[in-house]
C-alpha cells in the first residue's frame, strides 16, 4: 500500500485583540523576530499588526508543523503578554 499526501498546504490565521496599540505593538515587536528565525520547510509564517490587534497567517505542509506553529505563537504572545502585567 501507498502512501498518497492528501493535503498539498494547511493554512490557518488568528488574530489577537489586546487591550490598546501600545500594548499590541509591544507584543507584535516581540513575537516578530521568531518569524524571521522560525522559517523551515515546512511551515512559514506572516504577522501583521492593526491597531491593537496582532493577525497571525501560518502556511503549512502538514497538521504536525501547523499545530507546532500555532502552539509556538500563542505561548510567546502569552508570555509577552504576561510580562506586561508586570
Amino acid at each position: 500500500m501507498s502512501k498518497e499526501k492528501i493535503l498539498n498546504s494547511i493554512e490557518t490565521m488568528f488574530s489577537i485583540e489586546l487591550d490598546n496599540s501600545h500594548d499590541a505593538e509591544i507584543v507584535y515587536n516581540s513575537i516578530k523576530p521568531e518569524v524571521s528565525f522560525a522559517r523551515n520547510e515546512r511551515s512559514t509564517t506572516e504577522i501583521e499588526l492593526n491597531d491593537n490587534t496582532i493577525t497571525i497567517k501560518i502556511f503549512s505542509y502538514d497538521v504536525v508543523s501547523l499545530r507546532a506553529s500555532i502552539n509556538s505563537y500563542v505561548r510567546w504572545i502569552k508570555l509577552s503578554t504576561e510580562i506586561l502585567k508586570i
